[in-house]
């Protein structure tokens, strides 16, 4: 049976046909929201079927439209008594989830697909996947309590390509698709063929040539594309602008915090506004319907060749709207509304978060004016160093100003405390020391000794043997060599003593000896004392000391020096040298504000470094005491952190 309506609970379930249903209608919109309608009999017992967000599949014919769900419901009594049924399609179940909070996701290595699957992740009922996509753009895209369906939907909006949302709703997993728009037509629209009334809409009310564009933030901190457009803030249709003149208007859109992005999106509507709105609406037959195999059929999105030979009238145009009013009663009258765009770029969005009662509550900033401290003492060796944070939620930093003194290094006590020591000092080998004089020296004078003695003393001398003298060549009284022998005798002192006897002998030729009998000496030495006076010279001389290797330790008892306190101050630095993030800047002076907002690090794109500490570096050439400060006004947005 044509046009049958079947009914689905909320897990698929299917639960009974509609055969009654009657005046069913559908809308279908490119790159919006679908809708459909359907009455019903009050007394219908299948009327229990068709609850709040209950699902229904419409048919065309035998042609199946898509899958929709029940929403508001509006009963009639009259003399027959009815019930309206409004449904729209299964893609709003993308309503019931939302981003809560901040979300952010895109720009660089993370293209258009990761993007929505991100999105569709954030389902608590994962009936939607990704199926085809074929864009891959880098845009980065921020959300804030906004609900799936309005996330997915604002995703191409930047494209600058023309593109269509396409569904599959057959199974239990149900895909969606993110498609280009084709290029050529795909059917024709003729006056007297298929077409019979047409109403042509050129609005130029809507031109705009001149587009500025802004996003995050308010009056000078708001976002806008000087960046990345050559420094102008607008964006400019040169050959419109010729044709229509320059007509300005701005656009504020406070979702985007990137100005790649903003200056996509702005070019994208640029491109839509900068001519004037064009539509026709055009009522024909649905030739499809009675010749699927011949004519084909109208889709949102198709191209559409529409003909009126009489007006002078061709063009190739995109379909943005298809509907039937009465499926049952006149399933041949179909209504389509072709346009060079949507008459609001804008779309269903609006709607779609007015009944999610979400209306744009982007976060927005503030102004925060903060200054960093520091005092401390310095040298060239061991600079001042100061840590300026600048978090990720800065949207812009309007000023960045660093202000710094000299003053003379400054010490707190004179003395410290401490204990013993053990000190050991080595050397390395000994030392030599020569010393010389220029000549000798003299000294002269009178000295005594003295030595005593009890009684004197004797001395006794002795000898055993002979006594023997040899002459030669000498002579004597009796002439040639002789000897002399004497009797054994000895010689003592201080006691008495004999000698032995020995015999002389006389020998020849003159020779002879002479022996002396045993006798003693007897020598008395009487108590006596010695003078003398003397003189010593000492010639020139020098004299060598030679240390050998050793080493000295000294011990150094236990003990506390008291502690002089006191504000001491020293020396006073006359030059430094300031470094920002590692790098040199201009030579300053003291008591100067230095603007050091161009000597952050930043990266690839000149932005500077978010979510990391700048560090500053003041460099005196010797000891002296740093005061400085660094005064911040940065613009920031409300995220981040926990509330405790």
């Amino acid at each position: 049976m044509d046009n049958l309506i079947r009914v689905y609970d909320r897990n698929m379930k299917k639960l009974a046909y509609l055969n009654n249903a009657y005046d069913i209608s559908y809308e279908l919109s490119l790159n919006e929201l679908w809708y459909a309608e359907f009455t019903m009999p009050a007394d219908d017992p299948k009327v229990q079927y068709c609850q709040p967000f209950y699902y229904v599949e419409i048919y065309d014919g035998k042609e199946r439209i898509e899958l929709f769900r029940i929403m508001p419901s509006t009963l009639t009594r009259n003399t027959k008594g009815d019930i309206v049924y409004q449904c729209e399609h299964v893609l709003a179940t993308l309503l019931d989830d939302v981003l809560f909070q901040y979300h952010q996701i895109g720009n660089i290595g993370i293209g258009t697909t990761q993007v929505l699957r991100y999105i569709l992740d954030k389902q608590l009922d994962k009936r939607w996947q990704l199926g085809t996509c074929e864009f891959d753009r880098r845009f980065e895209y921020k959300w804030e309590n906004e609900n799936l369906l309005a996330a997915l939907f604002s995703v191409p909006k930047t494209f600058n390509d023309c593109y269509r949302w396409e569904f599959d709703t057959t199974g239990t997993t149900w895909r969606i698709h993110l498609k280009r728009l084709p290029t050529q037509f795909k059917a024709d629209i003729t006056y007297k063929k298929n077409m019979t009334e047409v109403q042509k809409i050129v609005d130029p009310t809507t031109i705009v040539t001149r587009l500025y564009c802004l996003g995050y933030g308010e009056g000078d901190n708001q976002l806008g594309i000087e960046s990345v457009n050559n420094g102008i803030p607008y964006l400019e249709s040169n050959g419109a602008t010729t044709t229509w003149g320059i007509k300005s208007s701005i656009l504020v859109d406070r979702r985007f915090e990137s100005p790649e992005t903003l200056k996509a999106y702005g070019q994208t509507l640029l491109d839509e506004l900068k001519h004037p709105y064009k539509s026709y609406s055009a009522r024909a037959v649905d030739l499809y319907r009675k010749s699927p195999e011949k004519y084909e059929k109208f889709f949102p999105g198709d191209i559409v060749r529409i003909i009126d030979k009489e007006d002078g009238i061709t063009e190739d145009l995109p379909i943005v709207k298809v509907s039937k009013k009465d499926l049952t009663g006149n399933p041949g009258d179909i209504e389509i509304e072709i346009a060079n765009k949507s008459r609001d770029i804008s779309g269903s969005m609006s709607e779609l978060q007015s009944r999610a009662r979400i209306n744009e509550v982007y976060a927005q900033g503030a102004t925060n004016q903060l200054i960093v401290p520091y005092s401390d003492n310095a040298d060239a060796n061991n600079p001042a160093v100061m840590r300026v944070y600048i978090p990720d939620t800065m949207a812009r930093i309007n000023k960045l100003v660093l202000n710094y003194q000299l003053e003379p290094f400054r010490a707190y006590s004179k003395a410290i405390g401490g204990g013993g020591a053990n000190v050991s000092s080595t050397s390395s080998g000994g030392a030599s020391s020569q010393t010389s004089g220029s000549g000798g020296g003299s000294t002269s004078g009178a000295s005594s000794s003295s030595t005593t003695s009890s009684g004197g003393g004797d001395s006794t001398t002795a000898r055993d043997g002979d006594w023997q003298v040899g002459l030669s060549n000498g002579s004597t009284r009796y002439g040639g060599i002789h000897r002399h022998s004497s009797y054994e005798h000895n010689h003592s002192i201080g006691e008495s003593g004999s000698t032995g006897y020995n015999s002389s002998t006389i020998e020849n030729n003159g020779e002879h000896i002479h022996f002396l009998p045993t006798h003693t000496h007897n020598i008395n030495i009487p108590s006596h004392r010695h003078d003398m006076s003397h003189t010593h010279n000492i010639s020139s001389h020098t004299h060598t000391v030679t240390i050998p290797s050793h080493q000295h330790s000294i011990n150094i008892p236990s003990h506390i020096h008291d502690l002089e306190f006191g504000i001491h101050q020293g020396t006073t630095a006359d030059s430094v040298i300031i470094k920002i993030d590692g790098a040199i800047i201009p030579q300053t002076e003291q008591g100067q504000d230095i603007d050091i907002v161009s000597y952050l690090s930043a990266d690839s794109g000149g932005k500077i470094n978010r979510n990391s500490w700048h560090e500053i570096e003041i460099i005196p050439n010797k000891m002296s005491r740093v005061v400085a400060n660094v005064f911040m006004q940065i613009f920031t947005n409300s995220r981040g952190g926990v509330d405790k």
